[in-house]
């Protein structure tokens, strides 16, 4: 057995037998090179763990749900910022391009990242589709992650109306950081499946001068027409937990919630400059959840 393989063999055993604060700190550190201080948390990235780990709030599986989160955004904000469901499938035997639009993307309801875009169904083999979603509904997006929100979450997918740009690209996105209720800094990701890129924002679209997880970006990138609205609605939703993330699409200058996260890049994503995860760290108090 390969060193690779089996180190692969070693993480997937300790993600299904050890407790869920000792298989953190241990992935804490395998991903970042640092201790994990989960009795002083004060980075971000070692807040997002306490979080992940401690806020056991029985709404966040709802919110993390691709489908039931829709219902939670009409309720709070207006259907408007949701992006309606063409199809909700079981299981992958239901899926039936005939009856699909013509571009859409389908995604597992559990999970994050688990999508499967379609900009002409004449040219997408219905087997390969298939094969993709019986391999991610058969897996427990918590397990690898201890993403609490996630543990219990029905395995689904739900198909969608694709949102494409002028040029027939996927919009960029805009992800507003949301500290105990207030937005405080808006991240724009570009390029996302050629030569990624990110950049963040403050609230009066000011470039701040740090990236996490990807290369900072170097682009212009002029602020959204509705910048406002976003900003009044993540602030409508955002006591909903001491962090979310509010992300946006904007389509035709109309903004749309793609979803709710409460575990940005499960929280072990690389601060550039580091300094700026202890800065981001310092916004959150996570003092009402106890652990």
């Amino acid at each position: 057995m390969s060193s690779s393989v089996l180190k692969r063999f070693r993480h997937a055993l300790e993600a299904r037998l050890l407790p869920a604060a000792v298989y953190v700190k241990k992935d804490f550190y395998r991903r970042t090179g640092r201790r994990l201080d989960l009795t002083n948390p004060a980075t971000f990235s070692e807040k997002i763990q306490y979080l992940k780990l401690y806020n056991r709030d029985a709404n966040l599986t709802n919110l993390v749900d691709k489908i039931e989160v829709k219902n939670f955004i009409k309720n709070v904000v207006g259907e408007k910022y949701t992006i309606p469901s063409v199809a909700i499938f079981s299981g992958v035997d239901e899926i039936n391009l005939e009856t699909l639009p013509r571009q859409c993307v389908l995604k597992a309801t559990h999970g994050s990242g688990w999508n499967f875009f379609i900009k002409s169904k004449d040219e997408v083999d219905l087997r390969e589709i298939r094969k993709f979603f019986n391999k991610w509904l058969g897996k427990s997006y918590y397990m690898y992650s201890k993403e609490w929100a996630y543990n219990g979450v029905r395995p689904r997918i739900v198909c969608e109306e694709l949102l494409l740009d002028e040029c027939g690209n996927v919009p960029d996105d805009y992800k507003v950081f949301c500290f105990n209720g207030y937005p405080k800094y808006v991240q724009v990701d570009h390029d996302r499946f050629t030569f990624h890129k990110r950049a963040f924002f403050d609230v009066k679209w000011r470039k701040q001068p740090f990236t996490i997880g990807y290369p900072l970006s170097e682009k212009q990138i002029v602020a959204p027409i509705c910048l406002d609205e976003m900003l009044k609605v993540s602030e409508t939703i955002s006591d909903i937990a001491p962090f979310v993330r509010v992300d946006f699409l904007v389509h035709e200058g109309r903004p749309f919630i793609g979803e709710l996260t409460f575990y940005p890049g499960n929280g072990m994503e690389k601060f550039s400059p580091e300094k700026w995860d202890a800065d981001l760290g310092a916004c959150l108090d996570v003092s009402g959840i106890t652990a």
